[in-house]
């Protein structure tokens, strides 16, 4: 069987462009896409956590209503009674001091990836009222 002129030529230049696209790709594309992942899933998960600080602020908040403490006279309550109220509201507004920090410690790692702008200007990102 003959073969035609020129495909051996088409087949070499298909093969070297292949290769080189290979290549090419794995050594300038691929990093940069690996950096990209690695930036974009810390994001998510800075936004996780945030989420998660936020319901945590939450809960304890409405507990800490819910479970007024309780006055020193309080004929319903034992001294033991009164007592484990009282480390548990304090345990509920170290969560609550805990979550806080971390949020205004973070803020920039999650809040500029928010497509909304009321939502930066919300957290402070943006001044309002400046003038030049």
């Amino acid at each position: 069987m003959a073969v035609e002129p020129g495909v051996v030529e088409t087949v070499g230049v298909a093969l070297v462009t292949a290769l080189v696209t290979t290549v090419g790709t794995g050594w300038l594309v691929t990093p940069r896409l690996e950096a990209r992942k690695r930036r974009i899933g810390e994001i998510h998960q800075a936004r996780d956590r945030f989420l998660a600080s936020m319901l945590r602020i939450i809960s304890a908040g409405a507990r800490l209503r819910a479970m007024q403490e309780p006055a020193g006279d309080d004929p319903g309550c034992t001294q033991e009674m009164c007592d484990r109220i009282r480390a548990e509201r304090a345990r509920w507004v170290k969560q609550l001091d805990e979550a806080t920090e971390w949020m205004v410690d973070t803020v920039e790692t999650y809040a500029t990836s928010w497509p909304a702008a009321v939502l930066r200007d919300m957290i402070g990102l943006r001044e309002h009222g400046r003038r030049g």
